[in-house]
């Protein structure tokens, strides 16, 4: 590996990322010198950037919201997951061709910690993220409702459901956090369903509101999502502890 190698994370809005804190983490702990740079890229420019990447010697990126359909468009070979999803939140150099990976189905079983087969589950939004968690949910044996438009009966899909996750990006801001919750029927949730947002950096108010039944964030999903990233970067086992710990305290430190 080169010196300084570089890893990047691509998104629009960007500046709330906690990537570059983990991913640090995780090549500092692997005795790497390497780090992970933010790129604010807004939609029309993602080619220019991929384009940009191509030509450095990169070890690979992270691509967060608004990118992960995108992308996968302007990538030269779609691997796993990403192939079935045509989703991508991870790029890997190899040999000169840019490979599109998905991490975000298998991270978000590995921080969910749970066996779902035989779960109800209801995701809110169909973008990238919700592409993810739907397909690592019914490929481990839960049932999948995606909502990402009015729905006729919401009161009764709530009220079936064993699991509600959040995948939209409603929580990136308060106000917008504060209107979306307002219009879910979260009284009519089971008392034993577990409620979870991607959103790793700030309370949402879902997660308020559908207490006191089991919540959870992102920010599980996002460490053994990163953590997948840095093994097919650097062909190692990623520390997940210290990943974890990483993020938990650049949290505390940002609130």
């Amino acid at each position: 590996m080169n010196a300084s190698a570089r890893a990047f994370v691509l998104g629009w809005p960007i500046a709330h990322t906690k990537s570059p804190v983990i991913v640090d983490a995780a090549f500092a702990a692997l005795g790497l010198d390497a780090r992970m740079e933010v790129r604010a890229v807004p939609p029309e420019q993602l080619a220019h950037a991929i384009a940009e990447l191509r030509a450095l010697p990169m070890l690979g990126a992270s691509v967060t919201v608004p990118h992960k359909l995108a992308v996968a468009a302007l990538c030269d070979e779609l691997a796993g997951a990403a192939r079935e999803l045509g989703a991508v939140n991870c790029l890997q150099l190899e040999r000169g061709r840019l490979v599109g990976h998905n991490t975000d189905a298998r991270g978000f079983l590995d921080g969910l910690g749970r066996d779902v087969r035989g779960v109800r589950a209801i995701l809110l939004g169909a973008g990238g993220a919700s592409r993810a968690v739907a397909y690592a949910l019914r490929g481990a044996g839960a049932s999948v409702d995606i909502l990402s438009r009015p729905f006729p009966d919401l009161h009764s899909a709530f009220a079936r459901a064993d699991l509600l996750v959040d995948c939209t990006s409603a929580g990136l801001d308060p106000a917008a956090d504060a209107a979306f919750t307002a219009q879910l029927p979260l009284a009519a949730l089971p008392p034993a369903a577990w409620v979870g947002t991607l959103v790793y950096h700030r309370r949402t108010r879902l997660l308020d509101a559908a207490a006191p039944r089991h919540t959870f964030d992102g920010r599980a999903m996002l460490v053994h999502q990163a953590a997948i990233a840095v093994g097919l970067w650097t062909g190692r086992d990623p520390p997940i502890d210290i990943m974890t710990r990483a993020l938990d305290d650049a949290l505390v430190k940002s609130a």
